[in-house]
């Protein structure tokens, strides 16, 4: 770890993070060429320039539960970092996501008397509508949404937020509508995290095993890292997946925009799929014990559909299969569904087009960047003497 400050501190605890994160490092840098970035971060912010002074990529995890191995961990980084902004602040710190990890590093900063400016780009909890948790981020810090939903809560409640659309509607454009292949190609996303991937591969595994037999299908895994790919490859064999499986490294998008199908962990893999135009079956499994305290503590609502594109548009438009649901067989039935019947694709299509609608002007992207940037100009203005 080695902190040094820079015009934009971005704190991004995940893979999606890392992503939304990195859109805005490039899109700042075509504003403003000099700009200094730093990040806790992965890979994407990495590939966007940001010097990393802590690798995120292995560091988020599933719930209270798979956290506590990390916690010694993390609550290391959380008091080199407190110790560190406060002694050399950056132009301006951006939280994005990771509620659990950010609040209280900001909370620290607030209490021991940090007064510049901190926005938290995609705040947590959108669709929890937690009002205890709202007025945390209202109050320490200025929210930045990319989704109405959460907008429309905060302002509900009498909570300062801002809200341009989400970036992804500015990056990713609809591929143009291919004929299903007599070979059809899936792409098989099990998940960012490692607790993803153990938990879905082998039943993806299985159904695969099944459609090459039955429908002549191949596949592609998409893996951010070396190592997520080795995680991937092993458990695949060890439940007797195809053994042609391949694995790509590139952009989720880049493989999305050439398969026939798409397997997806619920998270922005799904908007990707969407707003690429991919037709796609969902799927998410938690530990027992994980969705027990799920039960007790999420909406109703929440345990039944989690997808982004079914929460936006507050109705189905993607198959979900979560919990005892994700089985071999009934992944293989919505598989099917969706490779035989053209009218299945259409109505998937068109909830899409619907979805890139409410998510946002086309300069989505821009907009966010552009206040990001003016409260860095703020902040800076404010040390100023």
């Amino acid at each position: 770890m080695n902190y040094a400050p820079a015009d934009l501190f971005f704190v991004a605890g995940e893979a999606s993070g890392d992503l939304q994160a990195s859109l805005v490092a490039r899109a700042a840098r075509a504003v403003q060429p000099a700009i200094s970035i730093a990040a806790c971060g992965g890979t994407r912010l990495r590939a966007a320039g940001a010097r990393i002074v802590v690798d995120s990529s292995e560091l988020a995890s599933i719930g209270p539960l798979s956290v506590i191995p990390r916690i010694p961990l993390l609550y290391g980084i959380l008091r080199w970092l407190d110790i560190s902004i406060r002694k050399r602040p950056p132009g301006l710190y951006v939280a994005v996501d990771a509620g659990a990890f950010n609040l209280r590093l900001i909370r620290r900063l607030r209490r021991a008397g940090y007064r510049a400016p901190i926005v938290y780009y995609f705040p947590p909890g959108a669709w929890l509508d937690d009002t205890a948790q709202a007025k945390r981020v209202a109050e320490t810090s200025m929210a930045l949404t990319p989704f109405a939903h959460q907008r429309d809560f905060y302002r509900e409640h009498g909570l300062a937020i801002e809200h341009f659309g989400h970036p992804l509607v500015s990056v990713i454009a609809p591929r143009m509508t291919p004929a299903v292949r007599a070979q059809p190609l899936i792409a098989v996303l099990p998940g960012s995290r490692a607790e993803e991937a153990m938990r879905h591969t082998a039943i993806l595994a299985r159904a695969a095993a099944d459609l090459a037999q039955s429908a002549n299908a191949s596949f592609v895994a998409v893996a951010a890292t070396q190592r997520r790919a080795a995680q991937i490859r092993t458990l695949w064999e060890r439940a007797g997946g195809p053994p042609s499986l391949s694995i790509s490294h590139e952009d989720a998008t880049k493989v999305l925009a050439d398969v026939d199908l798409a397997w997806v962990a619920s998270g922005t893999a799904v908007l990707e799929a969407a707003l690429v135009g991919v037709p796609q079956v969902v799927f998410y499994v938690v530990s027992p014990a994980q969705f027990r305290l799920a039960k007790r503590w999420l909406p109703p609502s929440l345990l039944s559909s989690i997808a982004l594109p079914n929460l936006v548009m507050r109705r189905r438009i993607v198959p979900e299969l979560l919990q005892d649901d994700f089985t071999p067989q009934r992944l293989r039935e919505e598989t099917i569904a969706l490779l035989e019947h053209d009218d299945a694709r259409a109505r998937m299509r068109a909830g899409y087009e619907e979805l890139r609608l409410a998510l946002g002007p086309p300069d989505s992207l821009e907009r966010n960047t552009a206040y990001i940037v003016e409260q860095m100009e703020r902040a800076k203005a404010m040390r100023t003497p």
